[in-house]
């Protein structure tokens, strides 16, 4: 289930928890992750994945598209996952209207308008497209970021 044998270039999706996850509802994850991500597959073909919960707030999924291409039913499928996990714990993995800031030990989730007025905190970038991005830019100072 980690992402740490996957390809840097691998496609990652990220999932924010409308609240910050207790832990265990972040075991809850972990043991569905394990069942799901074995199972998931693009036309009959098994995807090479991992997932991990991160940050007690989001939920990583991503696919070594180098063994096997994610389809659009493979997507569908990891999303109808995500939902029902969602709908399990009284969560809303799907609100992209607010986003997780850091400064120091502080975690805040704010409405994207407010970010301006938090210009020297960070921002948990839900935007990254692979692995290589996640690892390296997933905080990256709001004064940088897309969001700026």
């Amino acid at each position: 289930m980690s992402l740490s044998n996957l390809s840097p270039s691998s496609k990652v999706w990220v999932y924010k928890s409308n609240r910050e996850l207790t832990s265990s509802e972040q075991e809850f994850i972990r043991k569905e992750l394990d069942i799901f991500i074995p199972q998931w597959a693009s036309h009959g073909n098994q995807l090479f994945g991992g997932a991990e919960v991160v940050e007690n707030w989001f939920v990583v999924l991503a696919v070594d598209e180098t063994q096997s291409a994610a389809s659009g039913c493979s997507i569908d499928t990891s999303v109808q996952f995500m939902k029902a996990l969602g709908k399990e714990l009284n969560v809303d993995f799907f609100d992209r209207m607010h986003v997780l800031i850091a400064k120091e030990d502080m975690k805040v989730q704010v409405h994207f308008s407010e970010l301006g007025s938090h210009s020297d905190w960070d921002v948990y970038n839900p935007l990254v497209s692979n692995l290589e991005e996640f690892r390296s830019a997933w905080l990256t100072p709001i004064k940088e970021s897309q969001f700026a």
